[in-house]
């Protein structure tokens, strides 16, 4: 089964005095599906991760990423989880403290066709893709796929009060992309579902940017070499007891 990915449920705040940032709105995975968060977290001086990040039922894992600063103020962060046999409707929530959170990001996408037989961590071919700069057109670029079925994500934030927009052929949904303001924050999630693009870009005004990308492992399914049995109306895929 091809790797389709989709936007699920986001939050973009600087009103939840808690620190902590739930998205909207509720869901159900299907089971042993994927699950990816980008997630952002605001402070005045070196803000940290979440604590953690859980919903569904289950906790997230954080991914190990190429970057995680955004000038002294926005700290990001790639997480996957595995829905497992029986996920809930719980929100995806980002659990921070108040000061590893003053305003905060969640974009959260499920994900079926991934290869889900190890870990979530497992999962994911590479999260290590980063790439910062000033301008208007935000890029990063990821090395050819380990598996022509697999595919990319992107995650970028902005130091603007503006909703980043899409670039070449990433897909953007209404819902992954938002902003506010104090500090000034404009956040993206894009995806691919038909190809796998190295040259992972978005749109937004002249600021400060970072811009992270992972690649996501296609589940395998074996073919199976068919062959004709010489006068027999049939075929039969050896191997595999399957007679067609």
């Amino acid at each position: 089964m091809a790797i389709q990915i989709t936007y699920q449920s986001s939050v973009y705040s600087t009103t939840n005095t808690s620190a902590t940032y739930v998205c909207s709105p509720t869901w159900t995975p299907p089971a042993n599906s994927l699950l990816i968060a980008f997630v952002c977290t605001t402070y005045s001086a070196s803000p940290t991760a979440p604590t953690s990040v859980t919903g569904h039922g289950i906790t997230y894992t954080r991914l190990t990423a190429g970057g995680s600063t955004l000038s002294t103020t926005h700290q990001l962060a790639l997480y996957a989880a595995l829905s497992g046999a029986s996920p809930t409707s719980a929100a995806c929530t980002a659990n921070c403290t108040t000061t590893n959170g003053t305003g905060g990001v969640v974009i959260e996408f499920g994900v079926t066709g991934a290869d889900v037989s190890g870990t979530a961590a497992n999962a994911i071919v590479n999260s290590g893709y980063s790439n910062t700069g000033t301008s208007a057109t935000p890029t990063v670029t990821l090395s050819a796929p380990g598996d022509p079925l697999n595919r990319g994500m992107t995650f970028c934030v902005v130091l603007a009060n503006a909703n980043p927009t899409t670039s070449g052929s990433w897909i953007l949904t209404t819902g992954a992309a938002g902003a506010f303001n104090t500090p000034a924050t404009g956040a993206v999630g894009l995806f691919e579902n038909n190809q796998f693009d190295t040259a992972g870009a978005c749109n937004t005004s002249n600021a400060n940017w970072r811009i992270l990308g992972l690649e996501i492992k296609a589940s395998k399914t074996m073919a199976m070499p068919m062959i004709r049995k010489a006068g027999i109306g049939s075929v039969q895929a050896y191997g595999q007891g399957v007679l067609l």
